[in-house]
């Protein structure tokens, strides 16, 4: 069985990060956003070893906080739980049903993103709306938005990283 390439994982980490600070202010509507890092991190380091799943989560965390411009540390502590999550996710590999699984935990990690965001607004004294509103219009949607999203791109996401003609092309 062929090894994962971590350069590749790497490279795909740091193209979701600054896809997401790029592109992610245009595509927000309220509190709801494609979490296009956490996506990159999920699909990116499953198949990988724990070590190089969790420091990839934690680079790609790092490199979006620097380039978004928000609260510093957010992204650093959400791509760590990501890389976590989806190590521990992609050791289990269930035949058939990995998308499933890795949207769950783009899911699971989406949630831990948000209210993350929720704590460091309060801790720093920013405005930051209350955890009721927040949680029922921002957390549960973005949530769900991610989990489809992961559901539907993550196919394609996997191909890709595990196809091993795709550097020709």
């Amino acid at each position: 069985m062929e090894q994962p390439s971590v350069v590749r994982a790497a490279a795909v980490v740091a193209f979701a990060a600054l896809l997401e600070a790029v592109l992610g202010p245009y595509l927000t509507l309220g509190w709801i956003s494609p979490k296009l890092m956490v996506l990159g991190v999920v699909f990116a380091v499953a198949p990988l070893r724990d070590l190089q799943a969790v420091l990839l989560g934690f680079f790609g965390g790092v490199l979006f906080d620097a380039l978004s411009g928000a609260l510093f540390g957010v992204g650093a502590l959400s791509g760590l739980i990501a890389g976590i999550l989806s190590a521990r996710a992609g050791d289990v590999r269930p035949k058939g049903a990995e998308r499933l699984l890795l949207a769950q935990v783009v899911a699971i990690s989406v949630v831990v993103y948000d209210l993350t965001y929720l704590t460091a607004l309060n801790l720093a004294g920013l405005a930051a709306p209350a955890f009721g509103e927040y949680a029922v219009g921002g957390v549960i949607p973005d949530a769900a938005l991610n989990a489809l999203l992961a559901y539907f791109v993550g196919g394609w996401l996997l191909h890709m990283g595990r196809d091993r003609g795709w550097e020709e092309r």
